[in-house]
């Protein structure tokens, strides 16, 4: 027996080593359950019965049939399940790992202002302590808890769970083994363009998706952002592709997709998708966050005892989704899968007619899905798929460790004012964005009491904190959004086009009838779950929290994820006639399983 056969087999237990024993099984017998009852002998189900390591080869000797009816397919379903499980194993197994590449900072430049190091202690210009660095790698090249428990912290904040990116799957890939490309490196033109899109989105945060084709501040978002020579968006950009994935659908229509505008039921409830949102910076009585220097320098180093993190202030009337400080703050209260929830009890109240054809129930005169292909597997698939934040942490903590967009704010800043000479990309460092930024900041510290009032080059951003207290790339957003839509797209038909399709008003009070061959094409199921992943990740951008980079990143691995749970996931179903799933990916490629 090869090596890696063995690493699939059952381990010595504390009682000794386990033994080995040939179990032979007439391979035509395996066809069926009675025929693979038949080819299996006594020995074969007390093997494994008594826990010892079996391996399937072909032919046995005859056994005697319980009377009990269900048995014997009890121990067929035993020895078959067992054989699922190796195979599955096996066949990620031998898909390998691939190469960890990362984009060279953390070995670049040995202050780490490349990376991520939110939560220990800095010094005055946000650079981490060597020291508590180096004991951060320590853990994680470790891997030991109590390790972790050694790093020292700036403050009140604690690390998310660099752990979590070490625990094993039993269904799917592992952690380890998904692909991730690196995020662009700091001194790229990647990332000032992506930095800079994030300026411009903080600038246009309180204007409404209906005024882009007008306003004056996204005529000069576009043109800036079209003369960046790393930029990752749609080109051309207009006011209908800023701030927007280059994916079928999501350019077409309302910004917002329908699975976050439209009404839905939860257990019987009716809810209409109005959330809170924060108050308008430039039109209203609003904040930001991570506008002065002190408070950018205190959440860096985890807001030591004696800090303060200030809550935002909040509109007391719930609004539609209608700019991007509702789309944000939507991706700042939702928790990772929900809108994916949401978006499967909208399609399911569609009825059969948006399932895809090849669901076997579909068609079928005398059965319906419930346990398989109904309703309670889609929904426990979707639950499935959280374990993709496996994948994502491993990349976050284990390869990539990108410092946050807050931080890299931060580094603008003090290249800017003469502090420290960090290189930033040219085409960052002159860009207007960053006067008209200075001014935006003015006036929330203005508001806020803060930095006497003065401006800055720092990123306002819309999380208290300034960002989640664990790397930023990939995207947990994006790698829970592309993962959720490829298991909607290939659970329903795609080019299904949703019914009464609606977009928000002005000011996000109201929605509107969206009017097909008038305010655009007809919007379909693919279409409008392409876009609900783009909403749920570039929401999170934002906020204030990711790059275009995390996004596209997760969007792959999420992918990749999900391809591979489905996989394994279609090799155990008895409904004969299902023909495998189909869907196609973000970037239109299609998949068949």
């Amino acid at each position: 027996m090869s090596k890696q056969h063995e690493d699939f087999l059952p381990r010595a237990s504390a009682a000794g080593p386990a033994q080995t024993t040939t179990v032979d099984v007439d391979n035509q017998a395996l066809a069926s359950r009675r025929g693979f009852l038949s080819g299996l002998g006594g020995m074969a189900l007390a093997t494994l019965a008594a826990g010892t390591t079996t391996v399937v080869s072909t032919a046995c000797e005859p056994s005697e049939e319980p009377a009990d009816p269900e048995t014997p397919r009890a121990m067929a379903r035993r020895i078959r399940s067992y054989q699922l499980r190796q195979q599955a194993a096996l066949d990620e197994y031998n898909l390998g790992i691939f190469h960890k590449r990362t984009n060279g900072d953390e070995e670049r430049y040995p202050h780490r202002i490349g990376n991520y190091s939110k939560g220990l202690p800095h010094n005055d210009l946000g650079e981490v302590d060597p020291r508590a660095y180096d004991a951060m790698l320590r853990a994680l090249a470790s891997g030991r808890f109590e390790d972790f428990e050694a790093i020292p912290l700036g403050g009140r904040l604690r690390l998310t769970n660099p752990l979590g990116g070490l625990t094993y799957d039993l269904l799917g890939p592992d952690a380890a083994a998904v692909h991730l490309q690196p995020p662009p490196a700091l001194a790229s033109a990647e990332a000032a363009a992506q930095v800079a899109e994030l300026y411009w989105m903080a600038l246009c945060r309180d204007i409404p998706f209906t005024d882009y084709p007008t306003d004056p501040t996204i005529a000069a978002a576009i043109t800036d952002l079209s003369r960046y020579s790393g930029y990752r968006g749609p080109r051309p950009i207009t006011p209908q592709t800023l701030f927007r994935l280059d994916s079928p659908g999501v350019l077409e229509g309302p910004m917002v997709s329908q699975f976050l505008l439209q009404p839905w039921t939860y257990d019987g409830i009716a809810i209409e998708s109005r959330l809170q949102v924060p108050l308008p910076v430039t039109t209203g009585d609003g904040i930001d966050f991570m506008t002065s220097y002190d408070e950018w320098l205190a959440a860096q180093r985890g807001f030591p005892v004696g800090t303060t993190i200030t809550p935002p202030r909040m509109d007391p009337v719930p609004r539609h989704i209608h700019n991007l400080r509702s789309l944000g703050q939507n991706a700042g209260a939702d928790v990772h899968f929900t809108p994916y929830l949401r978006a499967a009890l909208i399609l399911l109240d569609l009825g059969d007619a948006a399932l895809s054809d090849r669901n076997p129930y579909k068609s079928s005169r005398t059965q319906t899905g419930f346990a398989s292909f109904g309703p309670s597997h889609l929904l426990t698939l979707l639950g499935c798929l959280t374990r993709a934040s496996h994948h994502g942490f491993y990349g976050k903590w284990f390869i990539n460790r990108y410092l946050r967009p807050d931080a890299f704010g931060g580094r603008v800043h003090n290249r800017r004012r003469g502090a420290a000479d960090y290189p930033i990309h040219p085409e960052l460092l002159d860009s207007p964005v960053l006067d008209r930024i200075h001014a935006y900041n003015e006036l929330v510290n203005r508001r806020r009491g803060l930095n006497d009032g003065q401006g800055s080059y720092l990123l306002p951003v819309m999380m208290p904190i300034g960002a989640p207290t664990d790397p930023a790339h990939p995207a947990g957003h994006s790698y829970t959004a592309s993962s959720r839509a490829s298991l909607l797209k290939a659970w329903f038909k795609e080019d299904f086009v949703i019914p009464n399709p609606v977009k928000p008003n002005r000011d996000g009070t109201a929605l509107e009838p969206y009017v097909p061959g008038v305010d655009g094409p007809p919007l379909t199921v693919a279409g409008e779950l392409n876009k609900l992943a783009h909403n749920t990740s570039m929401g999170r951008d934002a906020y204030g929290v990711h790059y275009r980079a995390d996004d596209i990143a997760g969007y792959r691995l999420g992918e990749e994820v999900a391809i591979r749970i489905l996989r394994e996931e279609r090799a155990t179903y008895a409904e004969s006639v299902f023909q495998g799933f189909a869907f196609t990916l973000l970037d239109g490629t299609p998949v068949e399983l």
